[in-house]
């Protein structure tokens, strides 16, 4: 599935379970990594700077090696991937030349060490890779073992999920929020016809008024609402059963962001996918789109998933 992983080196404090993701995802899924030097050639100014700058990435890419050695996995010298400075265009434009099935980059911010760093944000946005963040330097262990999927993406990334966690051997919970306020119709406008001719035993109504739905019909119009994301659930998970995989479904009633972030803390989440599109012109304009905002929410690693094949 994924044949080339684009690791991005800095000198933030994430940046060695960053590489040990980069190196227990190229050791499952049978890939080799690329490792580009990230940092601010602004700041080197000088020869003497510079120099310091690439015996730091020489020393980081030696444990890096030790690493992946100790996986079987092989680090890969493509002379495309050289020190970029840390702004997404740039990083973008190596990574056009690596071709990579997934960029992995640290996401937190070093400083505030809460939501997305700029560079994690800008690379959510305009990526046209499969993107993993890793966002959880607290954990410890290789490999991911606890993976949520969410089943309302926007184009379907099922095979692909099934085929991830079974590489890991990971338990997948396929999860569906359901927003029961959301485009719930709880009154509406009076129709032309029921003026015209006002059903037997109704009061006349003039337009202009409004109807307020009934209590029953809101509770079904709910109930139906659950049903659909339950079977949007279901649809996922069926692909990894017949994969043999660990999974289960899991339908939460609330706001997306809200209630997946919920999630991941309290059933401790290595990683939730979701099936994210590059922003759109109007999107930009929009400045933070769904996915952007629940990446930046959820305490675990995520993975953007952009292309399936």
């Amino acid at each position: 599935m994924v044949k080339k992983i684009q690791l991005l080196v800095d000198s933030s404090p994430d940046s060695d379970v960053t590489a040990m993701r980069a190196v227990s995802m190229a050791s499952h899924l049978d890939a080799v990594i690329v490792a580009t030097e990230i940092r601010d050639t602004r700041r080197f100014d000088s020869y003497r700077k510079s120099e310091k700058a690439k015996q730091i990435f020489g020393r980081k890419l030696e444990q890096i090696s030790d690493l992946a050695a100790d996986r079987g996995v092989e680090i890969f010298d493509d002379k495309g991937s050289k020190a970029v400075v840390d702004q997404s265009k740039d990083i973008l434009k190596v990574a056009g030349h690596i071709h990579p099935n997934v960029v992995v980059s640290s996401a937190v911010d070093s400083a505030r060490r809460v939501g997305l760093s700029d560079r994690a944000s800008e690379l959510f946005k305009y990526s046209k890779h499969n993107l993993l963040l890793v966002k959880d330097p607290q954990h410890d262990a290789n490999d991911f073992s606890n993976i949520l999927v969410s089943a309302d993406s926007p184009f379907d990334i099922s095979d692909y999920t099934a085929d991830f966690a079974e590489s890991y051997k990971a338990k997948l919970t396929a999860v569906k929020v359901v927003d029961l306020e959301e485009g719930l119709v709880k009154e509406r406008p009076v129709y032309l016809s029921e003026v015209s001719s006002p059903a037997p035993g109704m009061p006349r109504r003039r337009l202009g008024d409004t109807v307020k739905t009934s209590e029953t019909l809101l509770t079904k119009m709910k109930e139906s609402g659950i049903r659909r994301g339950q079977a949007m659930a279901d649809a996922v998970a069926d692909v990894a059963h017949d994969r043999g995989v660990d999974v289960e479904t899991k339908v939460l009633i609330g706001k997306r962001d809200d209630e997946l972030a919920k999630f991941t803390r309290q059933q401790q989440i290595d990683l939730l996918m979701l099936g994210s599109n590059r922003e759109n012109l109007v999107k930009r304009l929009m400045h933070k789109t769904a996915p952007e905002s629940i990446a930046r929410k959820v305490d675990s690693s995520v993975f953007a998933v952009r292309k399936v094949a």
